[in-house]
């Protein structure tokens, strides 16, 4: 796999786990897009407000909203009133029963216990989803509390339990009377510290949040040295400003000293970040000066070959050890060909070879007839031979003849055999190629070193987006030291792996494991796959060889091209293809592809036999050892369904989310 094809996983699956870490449609959710308090105070101490909610709701039937009252300070909330807004308000019926799903169009508002109030109203969304603005009016008595040296309206507008989150929440906040000097006006807001309180005029108030998560509080405090509350009798008979400044001030130090260590924290996270970015800029140096000292080691003084007009180590050679040797690049353990257009070269070869004969059915079939002894063969061929040998005793008939049709039905049953057989090819293969000093056994612990390095860089790379992930919830619930050192670790660390991942990549694409020898036979390999693609294109037109043709062909079955160097032949040699005994062997190799008797198509016939044959055994064996259900019986996962009982399907709810909201004394 190509380095760009693996961080393109690597970054879809990150992202994939984002969107679903933090993702924000889900059963039951709900988001505010603004909130918008609208309080109004009055001269007996009891408080007017209006939430007017541009909420986002998802899979929900119905809204709740719950009021922690202490009944020994409070006298309780009243005149509930709740509309949908759509243009204009459409108020809802209030109904005076506690529901788990409220009637449609409906609320209620009822005290549920001793010490709870709660408003409920019905959403109608509970398979949907949609934006919604409603309003909700209500006045809760004796808000206001009346000291010897001051008076007080302290008010959480939203606890710690509050299970929305939400951006844009404002308020504000109308006193019944102006205070005679604005410095006896004293407010504090209580919540997230990217909110803030000011004073408007005299009597007015304004609190905004840019942004509020769950379990986040939201509490403001108006205190006026003066009483404005005319007829409000709720008194309490002590002087309580000294404690109310003095508890202030230590929340305001708490969160002022919090700011400054947000400060030391940021500086933290930035010098993490450079330290990271330093560190991986350090080892891309290291890097690029030992890559290039590798790439040197690697350079082969060997002039380049245009075209290659013999077999290149003829000897020696087979299709697997070709295909091997011009795939490898820096690693000989993960070297990918297709085996089936081997396994079909290698019959052919074979029959060049006089182990294998070809004999006509019909226009479409044919026998395969397995001489005996192959003690001379290459141990990867000696598999093959092995194979076909056994296949023939196995089945109906001539204990050496092997009907082409029933080829392919015994791949089919016995695929683990032929899956096996691809392994035994490609190992016999290895050890040829490091035995006979193709490969240089000093290169290959280099290479193990570079493919270590791409795999580290990866897992670093995967470390740096997970942490980054991981530090965006953590930041937004308030644990911003460890979400920023994460953040700056996980930044420093993905910008540091990729780009020491493109270095590696880079050097590694320029780096072999094949010694001189091997690289000019690669070299002779690919020349000689360019002179039979481009034959017909070449000036020179040399005389028709079949011994020749016939082994190129083995190899062009193996590279996959047979079909178009039959191609080029054919317009340079027309003769070669008439029925004519003068150019068959005594194989029969190349009278199936000459003979009329087969239409021309006796070459096409053999390679996809052999080929459909492999083919079939491979998807066979893939089927076999996964979870997928194979219909044909060839094993795999388990199905759904039968003749057995089946379940009762649950019935879903919808989950029911409360916005409980309590008061200080």
């Amino acid at each position: 796999m190509s380095l760009t094809k693996k961080i393109i996983y690597i970054l879809i699956f990150f992202i994939t786990f984002l969107l679903i870490f933090n993702i924000t449609s889900y059963a039951g959710y709900q988001n505010w897009n603004s909130l918008n308090y609208d309080v109004t105070v009055n001269l007996d101490g009891s408080m007017d407000v209006v939430e007017t909610w541009d909420i986002y709701i998802s899979e929900t039937n119905t809204v709740f909203k719950d009021f922690n009252i202490d009944k020994s300070k409070y006298s309780g909330i009243t005149d509930v009133k709740v509309s949908m807004v759509e243009g204009s308000e459409i108020p809802l019926t209030q109904i005076y029963e506690e529901q788990y799903h409220v009637d449609r169009n409906c609320y209620y508002a009822l005290p549920i216990n001793a010490n709870t109030f709660e408003i409920a109203w019905n959403v109608g969304l509970d398979d949907s989803s949609g934006t919604r603005t409603y309003k909700i009016y209500y006045t809760i008595e004796d808000a206001v509390k009346i000291y010897k040296d001051c008076t007080e309206l302290y008010w959480m507008f939203l606890g710690k339990d509050n299970e929305i989150s939400g951006k844009n929440i404002s308020g504000t906040i109308k006193l019944p009377q102006t205070v005679s000097d604005i410095e006896k006006l004293r407010i504090w807001a209580h919540g997230p510290l990217t909110g803030n309180i000011e004073k408007i005029s005299e009597d007015t108030i304004s609190f905004s949040v840019p942004s509020l998560q769950r379990n986040t509080m939201l509490e403001v405090r108006v205190v006026t040295e003066e009483n404005i509350y005319d007829i409000c009798t709720n008194f309490y008979a002590q002087n309580e400003l000294e404690n109310i400044l003095e508890e202030e001030q230590k929340l305001a130090d708490k969160a002022n000293m919090q700011r400054k260590l947000y400060k030391v924290y940021y500086v933290v996270a930035f010098l993490i970040l450079i330290a990271t970015v330093v560190i991986f800029y350090k080892k891309m140096k290291k890097h690029i000066r030992e890559g290039n000292e590798c790439i040197q080691r690697n350079q082969f003084d060997i002039p380049k070959i245009e075209y290659f007009r013999d077999i290149p180590n003829e000897e020696n050679a087979t299709p697997s050890r070709t295909v091997l040797l011009k795939n490898i690049k820096l690693s000989i353990n993960n070297i990918m060909y297709d085996t089936s257009k081997v396994f079909s070269a290698t019959i052919l070869d074979l029959s060049v070879k006089g182990f294998v004969e070809f004999q006509p059915i019909d226009n479409k079939k044919f026998n395969i007839i397995v001489k005996n002894g192959n003690s001379e063969l290459p141990q990867d061929e000696k598999h093959v031979y092995d194979l076909l040998l056994n296949i023939a005793r196995k089945t109906e008939g001539s204990p050496s003849i092997i009907n082409s049709k029933e080829l392919t039905r015994y791949a089919k049953r016995n695929y683990d055999e032929f899956y096996n057989l691809g392994n035994k090819i490609k190992d016999s293969s290895k050890k040829y190629q490091i035995g006979s000093g193709n490969i240089d056994s000093k290169k290959i612990s280099e290479a193990i070193k570079w493919e270590n390095l791409l795999t580290i860089y990866i897992f670093v790379l995967t470390l740096g987006a997970f942490s980054g992930i991981c530090s965006i919830p953590m930041i937004a619930a308030g644990m911003l030291p460890i979400g920023l050192i994460l953040g700056a670790f996980g930044v420093g660390t993905i910008l540091g792996s990729i780009i020491n991942l493109i270095v590696v990549s880079k050097i590694k694409s320029k780096l072999s494991i094949l010694s001189s020898k091997g690289f000019e036979e690669k070299m002779q390999w690919e020349a000689l796959e360019r002179y039979m693609k481009e034959y017909s294109l070449l000036k020179e037109k040399q005389v028709f060889d079949v011994v020749l043709w016939e082994k190129f062909l083995v190899y062009a079955t193996a590279f996959g091209i047979s079909k178009k160097v039959l191609e080029q032949l054919k317009i340079v040699h027309p003769d070669a293809f008439m029925t004519n005994e003068n150019y068959t062997t005594h194989y029969g190799y190349w009278y199936l592809i000459s003979n009329d008797y087969f239409e021309g198509n006796g070459f096409n016939s053999l390679d996809n036999t052999f080929q459909s044959a492999f083919e079939s055994a491979q998807s066979a064996y893939n089927i076999a050892h996964s979870n997928y259900s194979s219909g044909s019986g060839g094993g795999g996962g388990f199905s759904s369904g039968g003749g057995g009982r089946r379940w009762r399907r649950r019935l879903r709810r919808s989950l029911k989310f409360k916005v409980k909201f309590r008061n200080i004394p």
